[in-house]
């Protein structure tokens, strides 16, 4: 089932959306200002999202290491 956060998290009148959707490995990102003006959406593989970032294997076993401990 899809997850969505908004930032801010109390996202009103501007903020953007970030979704993941686990079945389909993809993110979708969009946003909005002012409350009408909307920002075109993106969506890509989780695996786009990171290459992209330059965020690699290790960086993510780091960070799910450190919230374990």
């Amino acid at each position: 089932m899809p997850k969505t956060i908004y930032i801010p998290e109390d996202a009103t009148h501007s903020g953007v959306s970030i979704t993941w959707t686990p079945s389909a490995k993809r993110i979708d990102i969009s946003g909005w200002y002012d409350s009408f003006v909307g920002i075109a959406p993106g969506s890509m593989t989780l695996m786009e999202f990171f290459s992209k970032l330059g965020i690699k294997k290790k960086d993510c076993l780091n960070a799910f290491d450190r919230d374990i401990a």
